[in-house]
């Protein structure tokens, strides 16, 4: 890494909730990537769903290749996870009302539509069968075990390997499969930062996952646990302490809750995640009308200043980034939405420290101090924790990370209100560490003299107990 410009410092401290773009072949351009950087881009999720490693190399290089000591690239390796699809098929439009005859993928004749074996397993008659996020719907009518009829409820077109659910239904799958496995051994060995656990259920499935990076050397590997299950919900808590952050997968959640009811759980998790400390990504269908059109829809703007006053950390961008007609269009204006979304006030009281936790408490107190003095805060956190608990009180003033190591740096650059500077030569045990750091943040204009700065740290691995008020002297020379 080396460091930036301070017209590229622009870019990183102009709003403080992180933007996520997926790559595909609308992305995967050099040119289109380094315009994503350019326009503030934190992260890139690679969806392994369709994994092309060779693809996925070159962009991951490339991407690495820009990172600079002020501006972290975050790279987001998302597995498929246990999820059920279409076989191949020829595309087939669908009629509501009509008739549809799915059949198992490796017994398919005739001209019936495949679909893998989960399925039989868990649908019965009057069951909902929900095709591309429920983009398509049907009505179990028949399920023999072999093929399953169906009356379609809505107009639409059948595409082969796209994702099939049984409403309010979890199949009876591993939370890793012999891919995900696959595909974490690439991600890992390739430099991704973070890893996107899907149809996570259970803290367990964390847990089993981070043994697995453990093991092969990789526990500097941040876990990111989507909320996509009713299962997961449920255990909120359980997978709130297993992961290192969460995202909140509306499109799926659909196959379990009632459309109505998804603001609502979105808020509920929103509310868990931030009493927890824990970084929230919120995904699915942000500006979705924008893979095929320059504009975004009203309701889809509402939707994203609602992210934001919820507390969102990072938002995603999903299709309109990978696979549609105006990527670069689509994170211009998820940039200026939430531009004008941190202007208004947050919606509801935010989280309080957690009952006896003091370094909660010293967070709380570090913002709340640097607020009130119109002050700057500069921190050091070795693995992200005292990061974390800043983030957790999302500062309205610049709060400026200073981190060691080049992985929690990225994964700071996921937390909403703070800044993450990689310097790898501080250390925690170092006399001078503050001097240090108000020396570089002046060197490199974060800072200026006369400016008021909150210092914070940890002298213990996990702790955020140092607190420094100093007023900014001019550097000699």
């Amino acid at each position: 890494m080396h460091l930036n410009s301070l017209a590229e410092l622009g870019v990183l401290v102009s709003r403080q909730t992180k933007i996520v773009a997926t790559v595909g072949p609308a992305s995967w351009s050099e040119e289109t990537l380094s315009a994503m950087l350019r326009e503030g881009v934190d992260a890139f999720r690679f969806n392994f769903s369709h994994a092309d490693y060779e693809r996925f190399e070159l962009v991951a290089r490339f991407l690495r290749s820009r990172e600079t000591q002020l501006r972290p690239v975050t790279l987001i390796a998302d597995l498929q996870g246990p999820v059920v699809r279409l076989g191949e098929f020829e595309e087939l439009p669908v009629k509501a009302g009509e008739r549809t005859v799915f059949c198992l993928a490796e017994a398919r004749s005739g001209g019936c539509v495949p679909v893998e074996e989960p399925v039989f397993q868990v649908a019965n008659e009057e069951d909902l069968l929900l095709v591309e996020a429920g983009r398509l719907a049907f009505r179990v009518l028949r399920n023999d075990g072999k093929t399953i009829v169906a009356q379609a409820l809505v107009d639409g077109v059948l595409k082969p390997r796209k994702t099939v659910a049984v409403k309010g239904k979890e199949f009876p799958l591993p939370s890793l499969t012999p891919k995900d496995l696959k595909d974490m051994k690439f991600a890992v060995e390739h430099g991704f930062d973070v890893i996107a656990l899907s149809f996570v259920r259970r803290g367990e499935d964390v847990s089993r996952a981070r043994e697995v990076l453990e093991d092969a050397g990789f526990e500097e590997v941040r876990l990111v646990a989507k909320i996509e299950t009713r299962s997961a919900v449920e255990c909120l808590e359980e997978v709130l302490d297993a992961a290192d952050a969460v995202l909140i997968a509306r499109g799926d959640l659909a196959a379990y809750f009632d459309l109505e009811q998804i603001y609502a759980v979105q808020g509920q998790i929103m509310k868990r995640a931030r009493a927890a400390g824990k970084p929230i990504i919120v995904a699915t269908q942000l500006l979705e009308s924008m893979v095929e059109n320059p504009l975004p829809t009203r309701s889809e703007v509402v939707d994203v200043i609602t992210a934001v006053r919820m507390g969102a950390d990072a938002l995603m961008l999903a299709g309109e980034t990978a696979a549609g007609r105006y990527p670069l269009e689509a994170v211009r204006w998820l940039k200026r939405i939430i531009s004008e979304a941190e202007k208004l006030p947050e919606e509801g009281e935010g989280p309080q420290p957690r009952p006896g936790d003091t370094y909660d408490v010293i967070a709380q107190g570090v913002i709340t101090l640097s607020e009130m003095l119109s002050g700057k805060v500069l921190a050091f956190s070795e693995k992200g924790n005292t990061a974390r608990r800043l983030a957790k009180y999302k500062p309205k003033i610049p709060a400026y990370v200073y981190t060691n190591r080049a992985t929690t740096a990225r994964y700071i650059n996921l937390l909403r209100g703070v800044k993450p500077i990689y310097h790898p030569d501080l250390s925690k045990s170092d006399s001078s560490l503050f001097e240090r750091m108000l020396e570089h943040a002046l060197s490199a204009g974060l800072v200026s003299s006369g400016d008021i700065v909150v210092f914070t740290a940890g002298r213990r691995a996990g702790a955020t107990d140092l607190i420094t008020v100093e007023r900014v002297k001019p550097l000699s020379f």
